[in-house]
């Protein structure tokens, strides 16, 4: 049975090691993509008119404020670079917005704990060391896990978590369809939005820029940069090191947002 690539399935049978097959299906993702932005790369060059972006006004976003995603938002914030935090709180944020443009239901209080963990894993508890054997390749799936017991000391069901953890495993992919739940999907454009401008094309500049005001990036191209070398040389097999093999550095370098 073939195992979907970032999936916690995937990742118990590789520890987040990419093989050969998974490389190729990366790289297929990677086309699909491509080929899927191409309808609002013509728009921009027609000029589209602003009237038909998608314009959110932030105070209509909801923060979740349960005592679970409080929580998770200090955790976030007593292990992350301020940076990395506000990546976090504008990953939330473009998921959110990307929801309310499209339609889509969601559960706000999984998306944000998500969101807010998501990158446990390149925060030093919790990164990965070469003497530790029980570590993953991939900070992404050493993520998962720690957000997974996040959960669970949280008193969440095992269903819930698995969406959770699932989430985040997924989120480093290049694509992550609605196949794999509302919250995944929404994680995975909201980080690709922030990280290498994914959907930009579609969003009011007004919307951005209400984001980036409120979080700023705080050079976030090359902390961002620097992080994702560091762990392509750890792991090169990883899904860290074939992003930057195919040229993440640069998508994320020519991102026209404000640092």
């Amino acid at each position: 049975m073939r195992t979907t690539v970032g999936t916690m399935h995937w990742a118990a049978a590789t520890n987040g090691l990419l093989t050969n097959r998974d490389r190729q299906r990366l790289l297929a993702q990677a086309m699909l993509t491509r080929a899927a932005a191409l309808p609002d790369k013509l728009k921009s060059r027609l000029r589209i008119s602003l009237n038909e972006l998608a314009r959110v006004d932030l105070a209509s976003l909801r923060i979740p404020d349960s005592g679970t995603a409080q929580q998770a938002e200090r955790l976030m914030r007593g292990l992350s670079p301020l940076w990395l935090a506000n990546h976090c709180m504008r990953t939330y944020l473009w998921g959110a917005i990307s929801a309310q443009a499209r339609g889509i239901r969601f559960d706000e209080e999984l998306l944000f704990v998500a969101s807010a963990l998501h990158d446990l894993g390149l925060t030093p508890r919790h990164a990965c060391h070469e003497e530790d054997a029980r570590c993953a390749a991939c900070f992404a799936v050493e993520g998962a896990r720690a957000a997974a017991q996040f959960a669970h000391d949280a008193g969440w069901p095992d269903e819930r978590r698995h969406r959770l953890s699932e989430a985040i495993s997924l989120h480093l992919n290049v694509r992550v369809g609605l196949r794999h739940g509302a919250e995944a999907h929404l994680l995975h454009a909201g980080a690709g939005m922030d990280v290498v401008g994914a959907g930009r094309r579609r969003l009011h500049p007004d919307t951005i820029g209400q984001v980036v005001q409120a979080y700023p990036r705080l050079g976030f191209k090359e902390s961002m940069v620097a992080t994702m070398k560091a762990q392509a040389k750890r792991s090169p097999r990883s899904r860290a090191g074939f992003l930057m093999g195919v040229g993440f550095a640069g998508m994320i370098r020519a991102v026209p947002l404000a640092d």
